[in-house]
C-alpha cells in the first residue's frame, strides 16, 4: 500500500497526507517549503497545515522568526490513532443490539476506560428511577482518580434527587467512611461485613430486568439486560441479606 493511501485509510483528505508526508520528509519548514515539496499551492497548504494542527498531526515552531511547522512523529499519530478506535470500538456491541431486530431485546454490553465505566453507572440512575437497586458492593479503590471520587458523590445526589435508594452489602472498610456517615442522607440502607469474609474488590448492582459488574481497580464494567439472570442474583442477594446477622445501616431506622 502506498503511504499516500494508507494515510487515506486513517481519515485524512488526499492533500493533507501530501502535505503531511512532504513535512515529515522535510522535519520541519514553512508553508512555502512544504508547498514545494508537496506540489500544492503556498494558500492551499497553509490552510492544510493549519488542519493538521487542529488534528493534532503537526505544531508550529515558538519563537521561530518565521513561521515554521514540525510533523507528529509517525509512530505517535499511529498510536494514538489506534487508541482511537479501541475507544470507538468498546460502543460496537451496543450498535449492533441496536441493528439487532429479530432477536430478543436484550443485550450484553462491555465497557472499558474511566469514561466509558462513568457512562455505564450513569445509565442506571435513567432506569431506576423511583426504585430500589440492589448490590454487591466493593471497597474504594485506593488509585481511582479524583474525578472518579467526585462522579461518585455526585453519582448518589443523582440518586436521592430521582427517588432511587440502594441497598447494599458491603466489607466494612475505613475506605468507605465518607459514604457511610451518609447512607441516611441519600436514603440508603447498608450492611457491612467483616472484611475476613467479604473483601470485594468488584462491584455488582442489580436493576429490574438486569445486573451490571465493575471493577474500579481495572476500570471495567459488563452490563447485562437479562430478566432471568436479574431475577436470580435478586434472590441471591436476598438470602444473603436475610442470613447476615449485621446491623442494618442507613434510612431505615426503625429496623436498626
Amino acid at each position: 500500500m502506498k503511504i499516500e493511501e494508507g494515510l487515506k485509510n486513517l481519515g485524512l483528505a488526499e492533500k493533507e497526507a501530501k502535505v503531511y508526508i512532504a513535512l515529515v520528509q522535510l522535519g520541519r519548514g514553512s508553508a512555502q517549503s512544504v508547498a514545494d515539496e508537496s506540489g500544492i499551492k503556498r494558500p492551499t497548504a497553509y490552510v492544510i497545515l493549519e488542519n493538521l494542527i487542529d488534528k493534532g498531526m503537526a505544531v508550529k515552531i515558538p519563537r521561530a522568526r518565521k513561521k515554521l511547522y514540525e510533523a507528529k512523529p509517525p509512530d505517535e499519530f499511529f498510536a494514538e490513532a489506534e487508541e482511537r478506535f479501541a475507544l470507538s470500538k468498546t460502543i460496537l456491541p451496543e450498535l449492533m443490539a441496536m441493528a439487532d431486530k429479530t432477536g430478543p431485546k436484550f443485550k450484553t454490553l462491555y465497557y472499558e476506560g474511566e469514561q466509558n465505566v462513568k457512562r455505564m453507572l450513569s445509565g442506571i440512575n435513567k432506569k431506576m428511577a423511583g426504585k430500589e437497586i440492589l448490590g454487591f458492593y466493593a471497597r474504594e479503590t485506593e488509585n481511582i482518580s479524583s474525578e472518579m471520587n467526585e462522579f461518585f458523590h455526585q453519582w448518589n445526589e443523582d440518586c436521592k434527587k430521582n427517588g432511587i435508594t440502594v441497598r447494599g452489602l458491603t466489607p466494612d472498610d475505613p475506605s468507605l467512611e465518607w459514604y457511610r456517615k451518609r447512607t441516611e442522607y441519600f436514603g440508603h440502607v447498608f450492611k457491612y461485613l467483616n472484611m475476613k469474609d467479604y473483601s470485594s474488590e468488584c462491584s455488582i448492582e442489580i436493576g429490574d430486568d438486569f445486573i451490571q459488574i465493575f471493577s474500579l481497580r481495572y476500570m471495567q464494567g459488563v452490563y447485562m439486560e437479562n430478566p432471568d439472570v436479574a431475577r436470580t442474583l435478586r434472590q441471591i442477594f436476598e438470602m444473603v441479606w436475610a442470613a447476615r446477622p449485621e446491623k442494618i445501616e442507613g434510612a431505615l431506622s426503625e429496623d436498626k
